[in-house]
């Protein structure tokens, strides 16, 4: 199995084994470990093909065969194929730290397989049990760490881990840093924060770090730790990301919340020394920085 990587289009490209010969498409996807719901995008946009054509999954396929597994849209360019092996940012005997991309789950959950904690455990051996330590939205990207084990876990779990977070926003703050507070409530009801009397109170400190035209790159971090927290508090005081349709951001340069953890800082469990790992902003984010800076 191959993988092609273009500007519009990314590819796996499989050629049929005399072992997978009279396999119905359906079941050499699953042999290939590629998840249900990547199959449904997948079939949505024609995106299985066997020899060039487009074949529905009971199509039998036979040794010599050549199936491509197309996806036409940027934004689906993640580790949704389980056998790719995950960008480890830092490791050692109880912890792993990885760059998480866009578009992946952090942990498996009934609508999701294709996580980061899965593909870990497949990196590892389907024996091995990983464990995230936080949590970053589905559409976020960056930085995660992972125990390897319980005993690690169960002291991530009482473990200040610091987190500095990019982010691009709609226009740009008078002040060039500052601390935002409300108080912000989710419902099960709701998939989306926002601020309320009755909510629980909310801290993030901003700091200003290039501003271009309609948009301002921000280092943020947060105080306390509230679901959606950073893209609610944005957009509450008037500075939407880019791309977070949820929460009123513009999806016109970037379809996805302009949000990367770009670093995480802590005290080693065992080692007591200080350990800050960090991970470069991806291309998608990187592209907002097209146009000529203001300051």
């Amino acid at each position: 199995m191959s993988v092609n990587k273009g500007k519009s289009t990314d590819q796996i490209v499989h050629m049929v084994t005399e072992s997978e010969d009279g396999l119905a498409v359906k079941a050499l996807l699953k042999q290939m470990d590629i998840s249900r719901r990547t199959v449904t995008r997948l079939m949505q946009n024609r995106g299985i093909l066997l020899n060039g054509a487009s074949v529905p999954l009971s199509e039998t396929v036979h040794a010599g065969n050549t199936l491509c597994l197309s996806f036409v849209q940027s934004d689906l360019k993640t580790a949704l194929f389980l056998r790719e092996a995950p960008d480890i940012l830092y490791e050692d005997e109880d912890l792993v730290i990885v760059n998480k991309p866009f578009g992946m789950p952090c942990h498996p959950s009934k609508e999701h397989q294709d996580d980061m904690g899965t593909l870990l455990m497949k990196y590892y051996g389907n024996d091995f049990t990983v464990r995230t330590a936080g949590r970053l939205d589905k559409d976020v990207s960056g930085v995660m760490v992972y125990a390897k084990n319980s005993r690690t876990a169960s002291q991530l779990s009482g473990h200040h881990i610091h987190k500095q977070y990019t982010a691009v926003i709609t226009g740009q703050f008078e002040e060039p840093s500052g601390r935002l507070e409300c108080r912000l409530k989710k419902t099960p009801y709701l998939r989306q924060a926002f601020v309320s009397p009755d909510g629980k109170d909310c801290m993030t400190d901003y700091e200003v770090l290039e501003v271009y035209p309609g948009h301002s790159f921000v280092s943020v971090s947060i105080v306390t730790g509230r679901t959606h927290q950073i893209r609610a508090t944005m957009a509450h005081f008037g500075h939407p990301l880019l791309g977070d349709a949820l929460y009123g951001g513009s999806t016109e340069l970037i379809r996805r919340p302009a949000l990367h953890c770009s670093s995480v800082t802590f005290t080693h469990l065992k080692t007591k020394k200080k350990i800050t790992v960090v991970c470069d902003l991806p291309e998608d984010m990187q592209k907002l920085k097209s146009l000529p800076c203001e300051g």
